[in-house]
């Protein structure tokens, strides 16, 4: 070939053609790095959601859930009590706070003589009282929700679930609660005192000028497996005082709620919607657990559950006396553990997933998506470990956090927060 100068242009000389062969091998290799660079965005958006979505330490753990998922056998190897936690911290914590007026330890039965089931159910059905939460709308009163409380002193206080009147508790102007008191026919409205998520406990009080019928508490911690089990409640909200009868199929399982363990007592007598907040009772006819949730499935049948009448004595007693539990220990922070193969790249241990705006683990510099190696020089190898470290200290105690973060260790010093102060 010329150019217009006449000067001769060589033309770079073609391969041959690529074979079949050569074309699949290019054409995959092209797919492989499609699929690789896909990989490399759906980790970064697991990840991401991972830190954002994911709850454990104090987060929020779903009532549905709260059950089906954490309940464990206890072992008092690992076992920190809770209340005693509490107890612990409650001189640290009292300092501006009233002086406590009421106390559970007068309310222990001294009778030890076993009853029958129709004499348990006359002497503890008048204290047990039927729960219903209204919703005012356009001046329209709708019954939204039912359950049971039982009277806990003759002056009209009652303990019931939390969840039953969160939303009279958290929104006063829009729900409120009533009762129907022992030979009363009409309804009367309750104060919500105050609630403990962690516990699932409320405390209501009704204002009347006569004395009430009120239940014995029992000692939940000398419970043994196959004692009698009487459970009395406002079975689907509509059947009021209906009584089950079963036994305690095991007295102590520790379940891990909000970040808090709570300890339950299982039982096969019959809890239906509606008995949430009412009394578990033993053959001496004292109030030995407050009915809770069961577990419903096509392979399980009689797994009912009830929180430990001596694993809440003290949040009921601080709920009276401040409106709400003090001197818990508290970090401000939700973790996640993520396992070394739950997603391509990652790096297994446990991630801090939020925190609490301006809580302790905040405070301390704390980040999300830092891995924590050690707390108060334990290795924190699940999300139970750090609660466990927690609830061994008292408020005001100051711990040391080795993390890991961008590859680097660092340690951070957190001083443990009262759970009080977070739901101020």
């Amino acid at each position: 070939m010329e150019n217009e100068n006449n000067e001769q242009i060589k033309t770079p000389e073609r391969g041959p053609a690529p074979t079949k062969k050569e074309k699949t091998y290019r054409q995959a290799l092209i797919l492989m790095s499609v699929l690789l660079l896909a990989c490399v965005i759906f980790s970064g958006f697991q990840t991401f959601y991972i830190f954002r979505m994911n709850s454990g330490l104090e987060g929020t753990l779903t009532y549905n859930n709260y059950y089906n998922k954490q309940i464990e056998e206890r072992t008092e190897e690992e076992y920190v009590d809770p209340i005693e936690a509490i107890e612990n911290s409650r001189n640290a914590a009292a300092t501006g706070l009233p002086d406590p007026w009421f106390s559970l330890e007068d309310a222990a039965s001294v009778n030890k003589n076993k009853l029958s089931t129709v004499e348990i159910v006359k002497l503890v059905s008048p204290a047990t009282v039927s729960l219903s939460v209204i919703g005012v709308d356009d001046n329209k009163e709708t019954k939204l929700g039912s359950g049971t409380g039982f009277i806990i002193t003759e002056d009209g206080y009652i303990v019931t679930n939390q969840h039953v009147v969160v939303l009279a508790d958290r929104a006063v102007s829009t729900y409120y609660v009533t009762v129907i008191l022992p030979d009363e026919k009409q309804p009367v409205r309750a104060k919500v005192i105050g609630s403990d998520a962690q516990t699932d406990i409320a405390v209501l009080k009704v204002d009347t000028d006569r004395k009430l019928p009120c239940v014995t508490l029992g000692d939940s911690d000398n419970l043994q497996a196959g004692e009698l089990a009487v459970a009395i409640g406002n079975a689907m909200g509509t059947l009021d005082d209906t009584v089950t009868v079963g036994v305690i199929s095991a007295p102590s399982r520790e379940i891990n709620r909000n970040g808090y363990y709570v300890d339950i007592i299982q039982t096969d007598a019959a809890i239906n919607p509606g008995n949430s907040g009412g009394p578990l009772i033993n053959s001496f006819g004292e109030v030995i657990g407050i009915t809770n949730a069961k577990i419903i499935s096509s392979t399980s049948e009689n797994l009912g559950f009830a929180i430990r009448i001596n694993s809440v004595k003290k949040i009921i007693e601080d709920i009276i006396n401040y409106g709400k539990v003090v001197g818990r220990p508290y970090l401000g922070v939700s973790v996640t553990y993520v396992s070394d193969d739950a997603y391509f790249g990652a790096k297994g241990g446990v991630y801090v997933a939020s925190m609490v705006p301006g809580g302790p683990a905040e405070k301390a510099g704390l980040k999300i998506g830092d891995i924590i190696l050690k707390l108060d020089g334990v290795e924190i190898k699940e999300t139970g470990d750090i609660i466990k470290v927690r609830d061994s200290h008292k408020v005001g105690d100051v711990i040391e956090a080795i993390i890991i973060r961008d590859g680097k260790e660092l340690t951070r010093s957190i001083e443990i927060g009262d759970s009080a102060d977070a739901n101020d």
